[in-house]
């Protein structure tokens, strides 16, 4: 039952992560685009300071989601700020990854292409933000992970 609960929750970390990254992804490509200005070295510095930033946030939420549990075992702490990074920035991260679901949605060149992109300001954004997806897959298990961290342990 406890390591159900662990799969149940990341199941619907998934659906959310889907849905939510739906939702986000016009404005976090608009954002770069934006700031890209045409030039394709620049879109992908923008690409990597954004998301690395973000990252950061994220892990140092999680650290403190682990430090108030064995410090103060202070779960009504743990939950909020786990969840806090489920919600915000698993789906973030998640807005330049690539999906398997080519025939429902469009990939993230031809969104940025919408949004009158250069073609090699969308490779160049689409490439520097794949690794920043997958960090955020492994930031969501971690998430999960301390999520459920006192049902496992006990």
């Amino acid at each position: 039952m406890r390591a159900g609960l662990f799969v149940a929750l990341l199941a619907v970390s998934l659906a959310w992560m889907l849905w939510a990254q739906a939702r986000m992804q016009h404005r976090v490509l608009s954002f770069l685009v934006g700031r890209a200005g045409g030039s394709s070295s620049r879109g992908a510095r923008v690409t990597h300071l954004v998301q690395a930033a973000a990252a950061f946030i994220a892990v140092l939420v999680l650290a403190a989601a682990v430090l108030v549990e064995l410090r103060w075992n202070a779960v009504y702490l743990r939950v909020p700020l786990a969840a806090s990074v489920l919600l915000v920035y698993v789906p973030f991260a998640a807005t330049l990854g690539r999906t398997k679901l080519r025939k429902v949605r469009r990939t993230v060149e031809q969104r940025m292409k919408e949004l009158g992109a250069p073609p090699d300001v969308t490779t160049a954004i689409a490439r520097a933000g794949r690794p920043w997806s997958l960090f955020g897959s492994l930031v969501m298990l971690a998430a999960v992970l301390i999520l459920t961290w006192h049902h496992l342990r006990n």
